[in-house]
């Protein structure tokens, strides 16, 4: 029991370090990309970073209830600093935030979609996600740290209700997770991209079914705690705050990740030719500069209102916002004559 619990402590403070850590890195790297290089930071952006702050807030508070003897089952005099009350109010904090977090990761996710999303269809269906996401996150937070609170921390095993909502909870946290992860495919599959671009867009934006398997582990968990002893749930207790912690960092890396395609341009296999000069685009037409001026100057319209195209429904074709798909380059509210139009200047600058 005692190494038990001296693996989970450790387990603790190692998987809190890492993703505070790496996530802190990729947070400000997308930051860099869309504030600097892109100059399209947008509030989908402004988002990401509030879950980072949350996380960060959620790993202190979890650091400090491990400094006053949380996950300790020692002699309280071998602990100087052992403290049971704020140990516990600590812990508390901690799932608090990561509650609330993890509606905001969320929250990040669906305006990244919404932002890249021309079909008029994807944007009400975000929108209603967007809703219900919100009321979620207050509902299951509402019950998880309040009305399931034993001992100064949730515990899903107080009473029959609870153990519903810390079901309800996770199977629809993994729906969320899914929902958002899928979703790209359906938004780029008629899109005029190759094949190439197409599954890059769809890995990028649909990372997030990486951190529904620490989800998956915490139902397995949850499921599990009905049924063992009292000294087999203190472990588990532990095991699904790691996997509370691991899921949230994982969220936040995930969302984050999908902007850094400038970065990942230096790797030409993973995301088609970097070379402007290359014979062929990501979209399968002929690329680099010299192309893209002929192209112009044969086609180039005297008027404003000539060369932006009508608003025709989209058909078979698909959304024609995402044939130049940009996933750090669209800004979060161009409209889509907006788009066109700064694609059309960037082209010619580059002449």
């Amino acid at each position: 029991m005692h190494k038990e619990v001296h693996q989970a402590k450790s387990s603790l403070i190692a998987a809190m370090t890492v993703l505070l850590v790496v996530d802190t890195i990729v947070v400000a790297a997308r930051v860099y990309v869309r504030a600097f290089m892109i100059r399209a930071f947008g509030w989908d952006d402004a988002t990401l970073c509030l879950s980072l702050l949350g996380y960060i807030v959620a790993c202190v508070m979890g650091f400090m209830s491990i400094y006053f003897g949380y996950a300790y089952d020692g002699p309280p005099k071998d602990w100087p600093n052992f403290d049971e009350g704020k140990a516990q109010k600590y812990l508390y904090a901690n799932q608090l935030t990561i509650y609330l977090t993890s509606g905001v990761a969320k929250l990040a996710v669906a305006l990244v979609l919404y932002r890249l999303a021309i079909n008029r269809r994807f944007k009400v269906i975000l929108a209603a996600s967007i809703a219900v996401v919100i009321v979620w996150t207050f509902a299951t937070t509402l019950f998880s740290s309040w009305l399931c609170v034993t001992h100064g921390a949730t515990s899903y095993l107080s009473n029959s209700t609870c153990t519903v909502v810390g079901l309800f909870r996770t199977i629809s946290n993994i729906f969320i997770d899914y929902f958002y992860a899928l979703l790209p495919i359906l938004i780029v599959r008629k899109a005029k991209m190759n094949t190439q671009m197409k599954i890059s867009v769809c890995i990028l934006l649909g990372l997030g079914l990486f951190a529904s398997a620490a989800t998956i582990a915490k139902l397995v968990i949850i499921v599990r705690l009905s049924s063992v002893d009292k000294d087999a749930q203190e472990i588990l207790h532990y095991q699904l705050l790691i996997w509370a912690d691991v899921e949230l960092g994982l969220a936040i890396f995930c969302a984050s990740a999908a902007a850094l395609r400038p970065l990942l341009r230096r790797f030409p296999m993973i995301w088609g030719s970097a070379d402007t000069g290359s014979s062929q685009t990501p979209y399968g037409r002929p690329g680099g500069a010299g192309a893209s001026c002929d192209l112009l100057s044969a086609t180039e319209p005297l008027s404003v209102n000539e060369r932006e195209p009508s608003h025709a429904p989209s058909g078979s074709s698909g959304p024609s916002g995402i044939q130049e798909y940009e996933l750090s380059q669209m800004d979060s509210d161009r409209s889509l004559e907006q788009q066109k139009r700064y694609k059309y200047e960037r082209q010619r600058s580059m002449c």
